[in-house]
């Protein structure tokens, strides 16, 4: 085996960050033990529109930041696609909401089980009180993924849930565009469409820290349009 071969990266992790410079220090700490414990060669990268010192604590902990000023948290990921190198590309807040400790079982889908893309579910999991809103738990994220059900046949029960993994041929054949929350679930739908093997796995949610980004009247519209679009 090369010297180029040996050190290639395998993993990517992408982190949308707006802000978060409470908590995106201790996302990046969490993941490097993950990589270290599991011996992953990984790389973790920080899409970063902050006006805070999130990114400057990113870079302090020696992770690769994408500095832009496009707000969205599709606009995120978009810009942080551009840089991954490796072939399995994981996704989760920079907010300390997702427990990063199950990124195994995300990868076992996708290098074992033969998945091209596994999203985790935040409902038949482990949710801590306070971690979602009465709103979103029991009208918005439950009605925008039946309508994903009714609609396109996703079988997805947590449409919204940012927690999720990718083969990278996958991602790089569904041309993602959208710029707000509605990428997640443009995501699946294009997935679906491109007949992908999607699992969903049960996941911990815990309370973030700091202001929430998500608008849920603005964002479950911009995602009811988005499917409206699609079918």
């Amino acid at each position: 085996m090369n010297r180029a071969a040996k050190n290639s990266i395998d993993v990517s992790v992408v982190l949308p960050c707006r802000n978060e410079e409470k908590t995106v220090g201790i996302c990046i700490k969490k993941i490097k033990s993950v990589f270290e414990n599991g011996g992953i060669k990984g790389e973790i990268l920080v899409s970063d529109s902050s006006t805070d010192s999130s990114a400057r604590i990113a870079e302090a902990l020696g992770v690769k930041v994408i500095r832009h000023d496009k707000p969205g948290y599709g606009n995120a990921y978009l810009e942080g696609f551009k840089h991954i190198q490796g072939r399995y590309i994981l996704m989760g807040d920079s907010d300390n909401t997702y427990d990063f400790d199950e990124i195994p079982k995300f990868l076992d889908c996708l290098k074992n089980q033969d998945y091209d893309l596994v999203v985790g579910d935040r409902f038949s999991g482990k949710m801590k009180k306070g971690a979602m809103p009465f709103m979103n738990r029991r009208i918005g994220n439950p009605l925008l993924s039946f309508l994903s059900r009714l609609f396109f046949t996703t079988n997805i029960h947590d449409i919204n849930c940012g927690f999720r993994a990718i083969q990278k041929g996958l991602l790089e054949r569904l041309d993602l565009k959208a710029p707000g929350m509605e990428f997640a679930s443009e995501m699946i739908i294009k997935a679906v469409k491109q007949k992908a093997r999607i699992k969903e796995i049960p996941i911990s949610y815990n309370p973030r820290e700091g202001e929430s980004k998500l608008r849920p009247f603005r964002d479950g519209l911009r995602h009811i349009i988005h499917m409206v679009t699609e079918i």
